[in-house]
């Protein structure tokens, strides 16, 4: 499955790879205009709604503590179809930090798996991640280019990330990290590498994270014709995982969303339990999507 879908994804690639126009002039203006308007939420990493999402193998025996303590027995706590949903924005705080290209950001990231049609449970909230970060962005006032692409953006910053449950069902884990941004011809490619900040052995609750999460994540994202494909991967884990999206617009500032995603990482509870989920629903857009409109 996982391979399947990269060889999907870079088969869209070949196909459009011609006649698009290189964005980046016009992606920069529009970003240095939503700059202009202090404390102004920018799009970051995404704000989504899936309706539906469909999980083919839900680990249910992470749940077992919580079933225990229900009053009865009222079937699987863990069901295959859910809803998910993610908030994701950034607010600039100082625009040319001591008089440097750098400005000082900050963001959160808000995603939810809520098991809404759960109805014997309540339908509780199955997992929640949140992640606030600070960083520097650096925007390349000029055009660098390496290997053909076109230096959009770098971040340095740090990040932390948690389900905020306790006990057993407790993740979390602190990173800084470095983040570029390049594009061209309607590619987008977006580099991470990040350093786990070390916590003590009785702290550590996921301390095997590396060998899922890797070191970083390579994400690759393409548009033609209105269409958006991004293709996501953990860079140096030790087990394979894809994340496969796909958008088109549908009104206003609202697209149609798709997601397939298979293998480890996807949530913080399930880091090291493989998944496979597909969901429908809506995504807002974003600039990867209008850099070619």
């Amino acid at each position: 499955m996982k391979y399947i879908l990269v060889l999907i994804f870079l088969g869209i690639n070949i196909s459009f790879a011609q006649d698009l126009v290189d964005p980046l002039a016009k992606d920069k203006e529009s970003y240095f205009k939503l700059l202009s308007t202090k404390y102004v939420l920018i799009p970051h990493r995404g704000t989504y709604l899936l309706p539906i999402v469909y999980n083919t193998r839900p680990h249910e025996d992470l749940y077992s503590e919580i079933k225990k303590s229900a009053n009865g027995d009222h079937g699987d706590f863990y069901k295959k179809e859910e809803l998910e949903f993610q908030i994701s924005f950034m607010i600039p705080i100082q625009r040319k930090v001591l008089g440097t290209n750098f400005d000082f950001n900050v963001a959160y990231t808000h995603h939810a798996w809520w098991q809404l049609y759960n109805k014997a449970y309540s339908r509780p909230f199955r997992e929640t991640n949140y992640m606030p970060e600070m960083f520097l962005r650096y925007v390349d006032p000029s055009t660098s280019r390496f290997g053909g692409f076109d230096l959009m953006a770098a971040d340095f910053g740090f990040i932390h990330q948690s389900n905020g449950q306790i006990q057993i069902l407790s993740r979390s884990w602190n990173r800084v990290y470095a983040r570029a941004f390049f594009q061209n011809h309607g590619f987008q490619i977006f580099t991470t590498a990040w350093y786990r900040i070390p916590e003590t052995v009785k702290d550590d609750e996921n301390r095997d994270i590396y060998r899922y999460m890797g070191y970083g994540e390579l994400e690759i994202a393409k548009s033609f014709g209105g269409h958006t494909v991004n293709l996501k991967t953990p860079i140096g884990s030790r087990h394979l995982s894809v994340d496969f999206k796909y958008s088109y617009p549908w009104k206003d500032n609202l697209r149609w969303y798709a997601s397939v995603q298979t293998g480890y990482g996807h949530s913080l509870i399930e880091y090291n339990r493989s998944t496979q989920r597909f969901g429908v629903g809506f995504v807002l857009d974003s600039f990867i999507d209008r850099s070619i409109q």
